[in-house]
């Protein structure tokens, strides 16, 4: 009798599990920067929270092993910092707050003679011209889930609990049974 009372509870957790599915994106987070003279960047979870006072680590494409810069994100999730002029490369951002977090890289390559001449001319023709790009990088663990993926992790979750309360269940009987 006690393992059928299982079993429906099992079940029952189970659809229920199944049915009621809450959007969850705990871990996943994005990371947009635009650059201009200076690198602005925005830090938000997935869910389109900005992550305010989140710590950020700045490291420099000559020295990727030792922080160039710190500081904490404002609470809007936004955090700007200038890179120095004359080091090329891919400038890696960490932003991270209470165990979420993720880590962008930003190109920065030097302007070519061409390229002046190129924006000089766009600024004549078009003085509204906006000479940052943005660009957006995501890290996201969970992403979205499908439905047969809600299912399978309800599923394995309901026999984890179900599994254990049986294996209790019958620890339980056994000592009975030898005395």
């Amino acid at each position: 009798m006690k393992l059928r009372t299982l079993s429906s509870l099992g079940l029952g957790l189970v659809l229920a599990s199944v049915i009621h599915q809450p959007k969850t994106s705990a871990h996943g987070v994005a990371i947009d920067y635009q650059a201009t003279e200076a690198i602005a960047i925005q830090a938000k979870y997935d869910s389109g929270k900005p992550m305010s006072n989140a710590q950020v680590v700045v490291y420099a494409p000559n020295n990727p092993t030792q922080a160039w810069q710190t500081g904490v994100t404002d609470s809007d999730g936004k955090f700007t910092f200038v890179p120095e002029p004359n080091v090329n490369g891919n400038w890696t951002i960490k932003v991270r707050s209470a165990g979420h977090g993720s880590v962008v890289n930003i190109p920065i390559e030097p302007l070519q003679a061409e390229n002046d001449h190129q924006i000089q001319e766009e600024i004549s023709e078009n003085p509204n011209t906006n000479l940052g790009q943005s660009h957006r990088a995501s890290s996201s663990i969970t992403g979205e889930l499908s439905t047969p993926q809600k299912i399978l992790m309800a599923l394995t979750g309901s026999w984890g609990f179900v599994g254990t309360a049986l294996f209790f269940s019958r620890k339980k009987q056994e000592s009975k049974v030898s005395n």
